[in-house]
């Protein structure tokens, strides 16, 4: 299914590639990140981390975020391109009707908490609530990240600046993403579950990198607002920084010495699992499912995270590569 935006000659003048990721984009998107098990070489330790500290006001903000399908627009105002505090004002003023309708939308789709429909009614403690959220999530979650993500995002914005300036737009739409194509006066965006049609106007279009924007290019839903496509930034010389555990190989070589930790290792590749599950897969006890998983988790094999009152483990890049060379 396709996204279609539609060019006029004022919005090829008017379309900009912004310099820096926006911060409450990097919040929302963040969110959806943490709430999967997707891409763990490159947010595995981000996601463990951010999992265990995540506080209240916080965890409020993934009924509002989920994952997967439509999130509110009116998390992310246009304003915070001037900044977090200029986009959590702008946040805050949101007007009584885009919150009914947008969190009406949401409704349709996800079970949303009781406080939810405080919000759509215009509650100002449950948005400061809500903003007060916005702005820990991003003040513990996001900030200490933005060394490693500016130093991602810039090179490629570089990159893309001179492409436009040398070869023109049309020949930067590929170098954002494979989900991207470009037949004048349309820009097509591949996206999931979407067919619709975007007409800017003359307002132009907004081209803003992102970290967090793991999968697909995203667009607000709501053709009224400033037009704006988040697509990914990867550098891949800065990942590690963020994500990929250092293990001592030797160590966790030595340490997968023995058929039973070669089982563990090898079911745990078939898909993430609770420990039950583990040990229902290699035939072991649980108490013995959870010691050789916990010595894999150590050595950086594989992740381990807590849902609820148990614990998820799941088969990351370095277990993977350590699996292959042992079948090899």
């Amino acid at each position: 299914m396709v996204f279609r935006v539609h060019f006029e000659c004022a919005d090829l003048a008017r379309t900009t590639i912004a310099q820096q990721p926006d911060p409450l984009w990097e919040v929302l998107l963040g969110l959806h990140v943490l709430q999967t098990d997707d891409e763990p070489e490159t947010f595995g330790t981000w996601r463990e981390r951010a999992r265990a500290r995540l506080s209240a006001v916080e965890r409020d903000l993934l009924a509002l975020a989920p994952p997967v399908g439509y999130s509110p627009d009116f998390l992310t105002p246009r304003a915070a391109s001037e900044g977090l505090e200029a986009g959590l004002t702008a946040v805050a003023a949101t007007s009584p009707g885009q919150l009914r309708s947008e969190l009406t939308r949401l409704s349709d789709a996800v079970r949303l908490p009781a406080w939810t429909r405080r919000l759509a009614g215009g509650d100002s403690t449950v948005m400061s609530r809500v903003v007060h959220g916005l702005r820990s999530f991003h003040r513990t979650k996001i900030a200490p990240q933005m060394p490693m993500i500016v130093s991602a995002v810039e090179p490629v914005v570089a990159k893309h600046n001179d492409t436009v300036a040398n070869e023109g737009f049309e020949k930067l739409i590929p170098q954002l993403h494979g989900a991207l194509s470009w037949s004048a006066p349309v820009l097509s965006v591949d996206l999931p579950h979407v067919d619709r049609d975007l007409y800017l106007g003359g307002r132009g279009l907004r081209l803003l990198p992102s970290f967090f924007c793991w999968k697909y290019p995203m667009m607000l839903l709501d053709p009224a607002l400033p037009p704006v496509l988040v697509y990914p930034v990867r550098n891949e010389w800065a990942r590690p920084q963020v994500v990929v555990r250092r293990p001592d190989r030797g160590r966790a070589v030595a340490d997968l010495i023995g058929k039973t930790r070669a089982q563990v290792l090898l079911g745990i590749s078939g898909g993430a699992c609770s420990t039950s599950e583990l040990a229902a897969r290699v035939g072991i006890s649980k108490a013995s499912a959870s010691e050789h998983a916990r010595v894999l988790h150590d050595t950086g094999l594989v992740t381990t995270h807590r849902v609820g009152s148990s614990v998820r483990h799941m088969l990351n890049q370095v277990g993977a590569d350590v699996l292959a060379g042992a079948k090899g």
